[in-house]
């Protein structure tokens, strides 16, 4: 997640990027749904969790499932790290680059190969509000040789498709920074091993601060409907609702993918039937501001000043900072099944990711005040049991 906090007397850019706002968040990728993933009902079965270190974030997994890719906090740029997770050992991806090993966030892709989301060079910063604007993306090697550019901004999660193409590139969707707003961008991720490129670029859906619409800010989650959309979360400016939208690659079309009245945040379960949740039904159930109380109060405050709110910084105050619990739900939001409940006590929990193969998940759980009682750090998650 990234949070977008304006500076006093913002310039044009500075004042486009805040609009941009916030909490972004955390990516998957995964090949096609398996037989065994068709066969679990997500809601019914044995669900068992296991915290496999007492650190770590943002987890990805591994085509084959055997590894995740992780950093040690989702607030600082840090070196990129993978655990086997059969053995438990665990190795620095990025550390012999020296003074350019720092990532805000990396992604595994179909071939083993790796895409970075990082300050320019690699050279570290915050990960959150200084350095939103500036995310850049790069690309590394299976056998890690040092990362190459791809020329391209970025801010929050990236969706990635599940398989490649048949020339072997890969989809993915993200959004970047331009001189007037946000920008949800489609491309071909080319790589021979060596280096790495973007092809067929363009636009699916265009940000612009005061325009007209239902959805604000996009920040990529999923390819869906086959690959034949992009599922990305927003705010929605006029109700004060964090929604999961979708836009049709081929019409361009934008619609919501489902509705709560919470702030959700959802990626898909390779069968596409059911998604993996973030929301904080626990932490805030009934409050009048829970579709975005999940935001810290920067966030919450801006929001509510783009809605025209006078009093945004006496709300944002009361309702703000409310963390996640993480829910398996039905793709049409009708049905929900809690995961954690951790987010009443004071913890979060976070950064959650599905398995290629449809069995388990990856997530971390961080306690901020130390007060929870809840053990934090990088957790799995195993349906039908160890």
């Amino acid at each position: 997640m990234t949070h977008i906090i304006a500076a006093r007397k913002p310039n044009r850019a500075a004042r486009i990027l805040s609009a941009a706002l916030l909490i972004v968040a955390f990516p998957l990728t995964a090949p096609a749904a398996t037989a065994k993933d068709a066969k679990i009902d997500y809601l019914t079965a044995p669900f068992h969790q296991e915290r496999l270190l007492d650190w770590g974030n943002r987890p990805n997994w591994s085509p084959d499932g055997r590894r995740i890719a992780f950093t040690k906090d989702d607030l600082v740029d840090s070196p990129a790290y993978e655990i086997d997770l059969r053995t438990k050992k665990v190795r620095c991806l990025t550390c012999k680059f020296g003074d350019t090993q720092f990532v805000t966030r990396i992604f595994y892709l179909p071939d083993s190969s790796f895409l970075i989301e990082a300050a320019p060079g690699m050279k570290g910063g915050s990960g959150g509000a200084a350095d939103a604007g500036r995310t850049q993306l790069f690309w590394m090697s299976k056998k890690l040789a040092r990362p190459v550019s791809l020329n391209s901004g970025a801010m929050g999660d990236i969706a990635i498709a599940r398989s490649p193409n048949a020339d072997g590139s890969v989809d993915i969707a993200w959004s970047r920074p331009t001189a007037t707003g946000l920008e949800l961008t489609k491309a071909k991720l080319v790589n021979d091993g060596r280096t790495a490129r973007l092809a067929d670029q363009h636009a699916l859906y265009t940000y612009r601060p005061g325009q007209p619409g239902p959805a604000s800010f996009p920040e990529a989650y999923d390819f869906i409907d086959g690959g034949r959309s992009v599922m990305f979360w927003t705010t929605e400016v006029a109700t004060l609702d964090s929604e999961m939208y979708k836009v049709d690659i081929a019409t361009k079309a934008v619609s919501k993918v489902y509705a709560t009245p919470s702030h959700n945040e959802t990626h898909v379960f390779p069968n596409e039937r059911y998604g993996l949740e973030e929301a904080n039904i626990h932490s805030d159930p009934d409050g009048p501001y829970r579709g975005i109380s999940a935001h810290i109060k920067p966030g919450v405050e801006q929001i509510l000043r783009f809605a025209g709110k006078s009093d945004a910084a006496e709300i944002a105050a009361a309702n703000s900072g409310k963390g996640f619990d993480i829910f398996v739900i039905t793709m049409d939001g009708k049905s929900r099944r809690a995961l954690t409940n951790v987010s009443r006590s004071g913890a979060q929990a976070h950064q959650s990711t599905v398995s290629p193969d449809g069995r388990r998940i990856a997530f971390a759980i961080k306690d901020p005040a130390g007060k929870s009682g809840h053990s934090a750090g990088l957790y799995i998650g195993t349906f039908g049991g160890k």
